[in-house]
């Protein structure tokens, strides 16, 4: 910062928020009071309902009071669990005015030069550059909002902006593994930081942020360092993300849509190089669920095969089948020609001499 008198404007508008962040709980403990309020009142109605039910022996409608009031019993229960959760928070002390400015005092002695907008109202440092397993994601601005300390439980005050950004090839917006659109999964450090944030001790607030970006959790990044350049198609070299890659289990290659199939008997993912036309129907399969043809050799699915032969082997096996059982019903057939001929013959001789 410039001077002592830009910390100490700064320190004042944290010490605010601050202050406005204690006042916020103390309303969501009256919140949460009232609506235990209300609940109650509902279960004196129920009392003089159950009362007045016994006491004209209506016995059924004095069951659903019962039924109502186990309800309502239930929801005071879990009311009171609520007001109990603010209200025995232990009472957060305000830091004083000279504490918070000792603090942003400190951050330029850690972090060097630090920022502070006082129209945007932000104070912000800047990390040196961050690299992981030897990416290198570059140097990131640590920028906190203090109007939003005020909303430390329900949004996050502060962004992490990358200055010279790496991405993720699969995912523009994520510039860390832990970094995505400007903001941190924090994990283990979400309690920390915002314990740093409501005591008023910005120095750890940044150093735990800072932590965070110099640490790979392999258990919880948005992209994994692994897949930070993406996965390449094995085939075509294209780079896409792992949900858009399809695994051949017979090359144990990844590969995309474009140079990806799937086998049409077992329904198997594979890559294009390991599938396997059927030479009937022409459609891929994997070769497990290719069988070749006895007669001819040729490799054919399940659906063009029969009796272990190609739909065209046995289509001419039929063939000459029929062929045979027409020869052999023909060789079968009398010779009566010549007997025909004998008869015509005795016949005409016959006639001859009658007529002679």
């Amino acid at each position: 910062m410039e001077n002592r008198k830009t910390i100490f404007k700064a320190a004042d508008r944290v010490l605010y928020a601050l202050s406005q962040l204690r006042r916020k709980r103390y309303l969501a403990a009256l919140e949460r009071l009232r609506s235990f309020i209300e609940q109650n009142g509902e279960l004196g109605k129920e009392y003089r309902k159950l009362g007045l039910s016994l006491n004209r022996n209506w016995d059924s409608a004095a069951g659903s009071c019962c039924e109502r009031i186990c309800r309502l019993l239930n929801d005071i229960s879990y009311a009171t669990h609520n007001v109990k959760q603010v209200a025995e928070q232990p009472r957060k002390e305000i830091p004083k005015l000279s504490v918070i400015a000792g603090e942003l005092g400190s951050l330029e002695d850690e972090f060097g030069n630090i920022k502070f907008d006082s129209n945007a109202n932000t104070i912000s440092v800047i990390t040196e550059p961050i690299s992981l397993d030897y990416i290198s994601f570059g140097p990131f601005e640590i920028r906190l909002h203090i109007d939003k300390l005020s909303e430390l439980y329900r949004d996050s005050p502060y962004y992490c902006i990358a200055l010279a950004p790496n991405p993720a090839a699969t995912d523009s917006g994520v510039t860390h593994p832990h970094v995505s659109g400007d903001k941190v999964c924090e994990g283990d450090g979400y309690d920390a930081i915002r314990a740093a944030l409501e005591q008023g001790r910005l120095g750890d607030f940044f150093s735990l942020v800072r932590g965070i970006l110099n640490t790979y959790n392999p258990d919880s990044p948005y992209v994994s360092l692994e897949e930070w350049e993406g996965i390449a198609c094995y085939d075509c070299g294209y780079v896409s993300d792992r949900e858009n890659m399809y695994f051949c289990p017979f090359c144990d290659h990844d590969v995309c849509d474009e140079c990806s199939t799937y086998c049409r008997g077992c329904d198997e993912s594979l890559c294009r190089g390991c599938a396997v036309e059927c030479e009937i129907c022409e459609e891929p399969f994997c070769q497990g669920c290719l069988t070749s043809c006895d007669k001819c050799g040729c490799v054919c699915c399940s659906g063009c095969m029969e009796d272990r032969l190609c739909l065209n082997c046995k289509e001419e096996q039929e063939q000459e089948n029929k062929e045979n059982e027409n020869q052999q019903e023909n060789q079968k057939q009398p010779d009566n020609k010549g007997q025909i001929k004998g008869q015509i013959e005795t016949a005409q001789r016959e006639q001859i001499r009658l007529t002679g």
